[in-house]
């Protein structure tokens, strides 16, 4: 008789070992889906916030233009348009279809394009009568933006060769210096 309890015992003991063993498991397995299920749940409201955000009427409103020949970009602030105010994301991109939104926020919106062309940076100095500024459209392409006063009669034999040939210049600030020299 008492090696019957003492198998009894030995089975009970046993058993509540294995019914406490798989409940770990079960509360893990269910805790590790609630919080795939939580994970998943916080995806969708933050994309539904993100989609539903309208942009504020004292939005940061910027404008990026890439420009593919040279490779440059521009980076501007500008003020944030009025119809702007309280559109979504998606509302911006359809009114604005050639442009795509970067950046979007209800504080904070930029806008970007890639330009086929050169930026307005660009530009030749080359001799007529006297020095012509140029700015490159394209590689061989330019446009006469004005004659300076600088005369020909001026000029040494070294400069008048490189201004026939054409100095390439990349900003206004270049631009003024190297006019500078020559005056």
């Amino acid at each position: 008789m008492k090696r019957i309890i003492l198998y009894s015992i030995i089975i009970f003991i046993f058993s509540v070992g294995i019914g406490y063993y798989y409940s770990k498991l079960w509360k893990a397995e269910d805790m590790s889906n609630a919080e795939e299920n939580k994970i998943e749940n916080e995806v969708v409201l933050e994309t539904k916030a993100t989609l539903d955000e309208k942009l504020s009427f004292d939005a940061n409103f910027a404008l990026k233009k890439y420009y593919n020949e040279c490779g440059h970009s521009i980076f501007t602030y500008v003020e944030l348009p009025s119809e702007f105010v309280n559109l979504t994301q998606k509302e911006i991109e359809d009114i604005y279809s050639d442009w795509r939104v970067e950046e979007f926020d209800s504080k904070n919106v930029v806008l970007a394009q890639n330009i086929d062309r050169m930026c307005d940076d660009h530009y030749v100095l080359k001799l007529g009568n006297n020095i012509e500024i140029y700015q490159m459209q394209e590689v061989d392409d330019f446009k006469l933006i004005r004659e300076t006063n600088i005369s020909k009669e001026y000029l040494t034999e070294e400069d008048i060769e490189r201004l026939e040939e054409g100095i390439f210049i990349f900003g206004v600030s270049n631009l003024n210096s190297a006019l500078e020299d020559f005056e």
